[in-house]
């Protein structure tokens, strides 16, 4: 699912999550299909967002194990004095290796 702009809506996309007006009532159900009109009639009540179905064409590639790895060198590169960050970094490698084992 991907958050975008109203003006970038297209007919047909699918709501991923309820659209509520500025009261919290919901104006489409998740999984409603957006239509010409209805684009129209949430612009008209201010609403400037939607979260629709599908991944956005335009993100990057998902980052390998290796680069994550890298990132989070660089992140904690000079904290190796710092028994807190160190350990918080310690997590983070666990938690990147079990995620990308699974």
């Amino acid at each position: 699912m991907r958050q975008v702009f109203l003006e970038d809506a297209k007919p047909g996309d699918e709501v991923a999550e309820p659209v509520k007006n500025d009261r919290g009532m919901v104006i489409l159900p998740k999984g409603a299909k957006l239509s010409v009109p209805m684009i129209a009639k949430m612009r008209r009540m201010g609403i400037r967002e939607v979260v629709v179905e599908g991944d956005d064409p335009n993100a990057p590639p998902p980052k390998t194990l290796d680069e994550l790895l890298e990132d989070l060198d660089f992140r904690f590169e000079g904290l190796d004095n710092n028994k807190l960050m160190m350990a918080i970094k310690t997590t983070a490698r666990e938690h990147l290796l079990q995620r990308k084992g699974s």
